[in-house]
């Protein structure tokens, strides 16, 4: 019975585990079948011309064969998916010949990765790149705001090998311009910063700023959350939840951190009565007043103190009225922003260097690139999350220089992406 349940959670064809184990077998590979046959004796499939290596059709371990089992390592494949998406071309049919007929077919390919990444063409492919992650850009010429600035400065630190924690803490360059003909960038400032502190790079970007735009600054909240983060909320959990009304507040911030109709906010974001508002609003509220000071042009408008001596914001209120929002929508008094519980961030910058020390958004940037080499889907959207048995290597590697070229380059070379 406990082999058979192992066996319906342990999917041996499972296309997401690549070569990694399985999550339900604890990261190894699926038994072999309770009906007690070993698979296939391992084969090795020939090299076909140098194009393909060393590959088992029998199953790991004894076990039955798989989909996955069934791959061969392709070169000249992978060097078509490779220039497609690194160099927006289709390779030469001389350049796929040589390789198939190489005497070490691998050096051959990496070489032309190597190649395809220090073109120009690599440059827009990781302007367009960084446009579709967004899903922001410039519909027209002479768009105000700009929306090309925050995917063209994240193309600049993805294309020079920068550190990618610039992409929320840079404080001056975050607007530079781009020369399609020789693959180049040009710094340059802009006025996406508040007056009362420096810019903290794409999280202040007007552009940005005006394209999620949205009452109570949330929708600009969920967006860094997705798109950073790679998941939606709630972003944070407790291990001790707390009984409410028919179910549990999950949040790690105290219940009575959030504003309601009890604490003198306009919207009850303490309400429990159907849903428990405040397991996504207990991290929301505690971000959403430093996006709140954005009007929906995306200009920074210093936030003032009203007459009942609350500060008061650009975002308004979705109530009779439209009224702008106050911090005491958001927040009691003696409560503070911050990026999670425990991480508090009194400004922009302050906040983006919390999500610059963020494991999860270290781990959101290596999934998002593995998913693109591999023409998975988008990591919240598709749920197309990434075995840790399969990134775990790479995000070691990252998090040792925070450079995200050379995590595009490890995962167009890697086993995994040469085996179809």
């Amino acid at each position: 019975m406990g082999l058979s349940l192992v066996l319906s959670a342990c999917n041996p064809d499972d296309p997401n585990k690549l070569l990694g184990g399985s999550p339900a077998n604890g990261g190894k590979p699926c038994p072999p079948s309770a009906g007690g046959e070993g698979g296939q004796a391992p084969t090795t499939v020939g090299n076909g011309g140098g194009s393909s290596t060393g590959t088992t059709t029998g199953g790991g371990n004894g076990g039955p064969k798989t989909v996955l089992d069934e791959r061969v390592v392709s070169y000249s494949e992978a060097l078509r998916t490779a220039s497609l998406k690194l160099a927006g071309k289709l390779p030469k049919n001389d350049e796929i010949e040589g390789i198939r007929s190489a005497e070490d077919p691998k050096k051959v390919y990496e070489t032309f990765v190597d190649q395809y990444m220090a073109s120009p063409r690599f440059a827009s492919a990781m302007i367009d790149f960084w446009k579709n992650t967004f899903r922001s850009g410039a519909m027209a010429p002479g768009e105000t705001p700009n929306r090309d600035t925050a995917p063209l400065f994240a193309a600049k630190i993805t294309v020079e090998g920068a550190d990618f924690r610039q992409m929320f803490t840079a404080t001056a360059g975050t607007c530079p311009t781009y020369d399609a003909a020789t693959g180049t960038f040009t710094p340059g400032d802009c006025a996406n910063g508040p007056t009362a502190a420096p810019a903290a790079g794409v999280l202040t970007d007007a552009g940005l700023m005006a394209q999620y735009a949205s009452a109570l600054a949330f929708r600009r909240v969920r967006f860094i959350q997705e798109t950073f983060s790679c998941s939606k909320m709630p972003a944070e959990y407790t291990s001790k939840p707390e009984p409410k009304g028919q179910g549990f507040y999950t949040s790690p911030w105290p219940f009575e951190s959030i504003a309601g109709a009890a604490n003198g906010g306009r919207v009850d974001f303490l309400d429990y009565s159907s849903t428990i508002c405040a397991n996504c609003h207990g991290t929301m509220n505690h971000r959403a007043p430093l996006f709140a000071a954005f009007d929906d042009s995306g200009t920074y408008v210093e936030p003032v103190v009203g007459g009942d001596g609350f500060l008061e914001f650009s975002a308004t209120v979705p109530i009779d009225g439209n009224p702008k929002v106050k911090m005491s929508d958001y927040l009691p008094p003696g409560e503070t922003t911050g990026f999670k519980f425990g991480a508090p961030a009194a400004n922009m910058l302050e906040f983006g260097q919390r999500m610059a020390a963020d494991d999860e958004v270290a781990r959101c940037a290596v999934v998002r690139v593995w998913n693109f080499a591999m023409s998975k889907g988008d990591a919240v959207y598709d749920l197309a999350d990434v075995p840790e048995s399969v990134i775990g290597p790479l995000l070691t590697q990252f998090k040792t220089n925070y450079n995200l070229r050379d995590v595009i380059r490890a995962a167009f070379v890697h086993d995994d992406f040469v085996r179809y």
